[in-house]
Formats: structure tokens, sequence, C-alpha cells
């Protein structure tokens, strides 16, 4: 009995952990969501793509997707296109992008471009993040690019508060407190 409960043990721990994802797709009116955790971190993403139709110069399709990330605490905001966007910043990596919630005026925001070009990560997430959840209906970018014409996107708020709660849990609050500095 030893020599078979060693066994098994010795098989179990050289069998490899892998995290397990759940996945939600997105939906009309909800947005998608993708949450891991391996024992070690939790992982949570949601995720929504573009209500407009995009075409480039060449009239092909251009897909823009949103998504708001927290791991190990720390909120993140991308926005990426397929094919990617090709952010205009100069040699330094870093842009302004204008964003436009509902029908407020229009803000500019700080990114910095994704390694591989395919799109932005905002500088300050929960400054987008917050204007997202006051939001009505609907939030748009445009985002200058140095291939294509600038990338100007709109996606649908939809669902978006349900997920407050869930962030907040694991430390990435998504709005902005009373007693945060510089809230919106």
């Amino acid at each position: 009995k030893l020599l078979i409960t060693t066994l098994i043990l010795v098989l179990l721990s050289s069998i490899p952990c892998i995290a397990e994802e759940e996945y939600t797709e997105e939906t009309e009116t909800t947005w998608g969501s993708i949450s891991s955790d391996d024992g070690f971190e939790k992982k949570f993403t949601i995720y929504a793509t573009q209500d407009n139709e995009a075409y480039d110069e060449y009239g092909d399709a251009i897909e823009y997707t949103i998504e708001v990330q927290c791991s190990k605490r720390r909120l993140s905001v991308l926005v990426y296109g397929d094919p990617d966007i090709y952010p205009e910043t100069g040699l330094v990596f870093k842009g302004t992008a204008q964003m436009k919630v509902d029908s407020w005026k229009i803000t500019k925001h700080y990114f910095t471009t994704l390694k591989d070009y395919s799109g932005i990560a905002f500088n300050s997430p929960k400054t987008i993040t917050s204007a997202i959840s006051k939001s009505k209906k609907t939030l748009s970018f445009k985002i200058p690019s140095s291939v294509n014409a600038d990338a100007v996107m709109t996606f649908s708020k939809n669902d978006f508060n349900s997920y407050l709660t869930k962030f907040k849990t694991l430390g990435c609050s998504l709005r902005w407190e009373i007693s945060d500095p510089l809230g919106v």
C-alpha cells in the first residue's frame, strides 16, 4: 500500500499545474469576461468589441477591442485592433488619445504603445473606468495612427457596472471613491 501511495504521489507531483480559465463570451448587451486562478495569482479581464463598423484605407474591416484587466491588484485598460493600430507616438512609444463619453466634452488621455504595436495601454486606467461607470450608453476613442487613418471606435457601456464589485474584491476598484485624490 505504501508503494502504491508513493507512486501515486510521485505521478501527481510530476503533472504540471495549469491555471484553469473561465470564459464568458460577450453579447450585444454584455461584456465578455476571462477569469483565471493558478493558486498564486488571480486574473480577471472584461472585454468588448466596437459597435461601429471600421475600415482601413483599403476597405478592409478592422475590429477594435477594449479590455479592462486586474492582475496582482493592478488595473489596466487596453484598446487594440485587428489589424494592429500602430499608434502615432514618435520614438517615445507614448501618445495622447481622445475620449468622448456619451455627450460629454472630449478629453485627452495619455497612453503607452503595446510592444507589438497592436494598440495602447492607458496610463491612468482608473480615470477611464470611472468615466465608463458613470456614462449612460457609450464611450468613443480616437487614437492617432502612424500607418492607417486615425483609429476611431465606439463601445457600449452595457453591463459594465455589474463588474464593479468583482474588480473591487480583487483590489482593482474601477471608480474613484470620494476619498480618492484626483477623483473623477
